[in-house]
């Protein structure tokens, strides 16, 4: 069970006393129905699971080819890194260190600092810096851009396959399965829950 606490929609910025939670029960705001919180069995469990592995696919992403294309008889192999390494050579640097930042570095931090404050509370004890972790966490989640960076590549190749076969390399499968565990990660990530946690064994 959750203890009950107040806390502001992130939607509408309205303070609501949010009560105390049984297992899958969900509080959502009066004023948008937008969700504040809930107590999904095995939350923990799964968010650190799928953070691991989504931690893991990331790194494959970056490790095989990403996208192959060939047309009249040319054919060319680009890799992630290849594709945010081309905006630099088109002389658009900022826009190559936003693409990086936002598909590749922040959701690497992201699930690097959910893994430490995750084993941190499986363990029950706080380890060092495992509240600033938690905020940075937070914090950069918005940032992440991975889930639209692969539905831009699908859309994209609605028109790349009409003058050019594709093929879809390891790295693309990889980074499809990073989406998918980032996505459950954030759908079972509670930050209410997440903080008591954090400050009842801060209290202990």
């Amino acid at each position: 069970m959750i203890a009950e606490s107040s806390m502001v929609c992130h939607e509408c910025d309205l303070l609501v006393d949010v009560p105390q939670l049984d297992v899958r029960q969900k509080a959502f705001c009066p004023r948008c129905n937008y969700m504040l919180a809930a107590n999904r069995p095995y939350a923990q469990r799964v968010v650190f699971a799928f953070a691991t592995s989504g931690l893991l696919f990331l790194i494959l992403a970056n490790a095989f080819p990403f996208l192959g294309f060939s047309a009249k008889g040319q054919e060319r192999t680009v890799t992630l890194l290849q594709s945010v390494a081309i905006l630099v050579t088109e002389n658009l640097p900022l826009l190559a260190a936003v693409v990086f930042a936002s598909i590749i570095a922040i959701p690497a931090m992201f699930l690097v600092s959910i893994i430490y404050v995750s084993f941190s509370l499986a363990n029950e004890r706080l380890y060092p810096g495992t509240s600033t972790t938690l905020r940075w966490a937070l914090l950069l989640l918005p940032w992440s851009m991975a889930e639209i960076f692969l539905i831009g590549i699908l859309v994209s190749f609605i028109k790349i396959v009409a003058i050019a076969d594709v093929a879809l390399g390891a790295s693309f499968w990889s980074y499809a399965l990073f989406t998918v565990c980032i996505t459950v990660v954030v759908l079972h990530l509670d930050k209410r829950e997440l903080w008591e946690r954090v400050h009842s064994l801060h209290h202990d």
